[in-house]
């Protein structure tokens, strides 16, 4: 499996001072998607693309994924969301084929539910999907980190 890093430009940390909240946001394309240079990318089931750029010193307090369009995969389409630590630390099954609309957040059951996570060294958030059977679609998602910075 491949690791696709998509992540164009590291815009940072938008504030400085502790106790800043802020909400970073990628949308995923999963059908047309390039990769940090600019370059297209064809996404295979089970590649890891690296979504959201974490600096150290933020606590990311939970992720959500909205559906933008749904995949039409014959038998089953999820996503994971996690970091590089713990795969599906924030979401474990993110159903891809739910309606477009459709909200997903961190639940009681993934590893970082609690009190999110919180960063002593630059990570990425990042996504795993996984489409079984056939699939013309692959669909689009919008993935958003809930965060604050820490030190």
């Amino acid at each position: 499996m491949a690791t696709i890093n998509i992540i164009k430009v590291s815009t940072g940390i938008p504030f400085k001072s502790a106790g800043k909240t802020f909400v970073a946001e990628r949308e995923i394309d999963f059908d047309n998607l390039t990769d940090s240079s600019g370059n297209s990318v064809t996404v295979n089931s089970g590649d890891t693309i690296q979504a959201i750029p974490i600096e150290a010193g933020v606590r990311v307090l939970f992720v959500e994924t909205e559906i933008v369009t749904s995949a039409d995969s014959a038998t089953s389409a999820t996503l994971t969301v996690g970091d590089g630590d713990d795969v599906d630390g924030y979401d474990g099954d993110v159903n891809l084929k739910a309606s477009a609309g459709t909200i997903v957040c961190t639940g009681s059951a993934d590893a970082y539910s609690i009190s999110g996570k919180r960063y002593t060294t630059d990570d990425t958030i990042d996504v795993v999907p996984t489409w079984v059977d056939a699939t013309t679609v692959k669909g689009k998602v919008k993935i958003r980190a809930f965060c604050i910075k820490m030190i």
